[in-house]
């Protein structure tokens, strides 16, 4: 076995790190673009955006949803810009009090790459409202789930019974079809800095979760 593959919560850790780089990414390169004249320009973008996606999302009537995305925020705020004291840096930079030094650098550095903090901050919470979204929709998930697991579970009955033919081919490509299901739909929700509409995204993730439980149930080994 090759002990260098990510296996378990480390996979899944794994590509969360990978989608949070990539929304950055693709954040910084959104705000960076040369838009026409007239239209909103950098980091302004952005919280339009957020401002109108945030706007559809509530107007959808689950009360839960904004405290649960304030409270992933808190908790993805305090993570990374907390804890490394990228928050404390930026405030500081912003005070007009004289610095030291070391501090009067700092606080050049910060203010020339204003540009990537403001989009970090403000993509942030767009990412957190997002993930709040996908956090409610795991009891939806979970039911389509069951439905998948028992449809699979009667063709894999009828297939032992019937002396139908196994495939640990089709039975292994449906398991790891579940997983990175999700992960690709978690990042086509949550990458893009553009509005996006959770109504286009929900099925699909719900369709192909659900096909890839059914396959891997119905074509699990016939003899337990």
């Amino acid at each position: 076995m090759d002990s260098s593959r990510w296996t378990g919560l480390l996979w899944w850790l794994k590509w969360a790190l990978i989608i949070l780089a990539l929304t950055l990414i693709a954040h910084l390169f959104y705000t960076l673009w040369p838009y026409p004249q007239g239209e909103a320009r950098g980091v302004a973008a952005l919280r339009r955006n957020l401002d109108q996606e945030w706007a559809a999302l509530v107007a959808l009537g689950d009360a839960r949803f904004p405290p649960l995305a304030f409270a992933i925020h808190d908790q993805l705020y305090a993570g990374f810009f907390r804890a490394p004291g990228f928050d404390y840096m930026m405030r500081s930079a912003l005070d007009p009090a004289p610095m030291q030094d070391a501090d009067e650098l700092m606080r050049k550095f910060v203010l020339a790459t204003r540009e990537f903090w403001e989009t970090a901050a403000t993509g942030l919470q767009l990412f957190a409202a997002r993930l709040a979204v996908l956090v409610l929709t795991l009891p939806l998930l979970l039911l389509a789930a069951l439905g998948a697991f028992a449809d699979g579970l009667a063709v894999w009955f009828l297939r032992r019974t019937g002396g139908g033919r196994e495939s640990g081919f089709i039975y292994h490509r449906a398991k790891r079809a579940v997983a990175y299901s999700l992960v690709l739909s978690a990042a086509v929700y949550l990458i893009p800095p553009t509005v996006m509409h959770v109504q286009w995204v929900l099925p699909p993730l719900l369709i192909a979760f659900a096909s890839g439980i059914r396959f891997a149930t119905a074509y699990f080994k016939k003899y337990l």
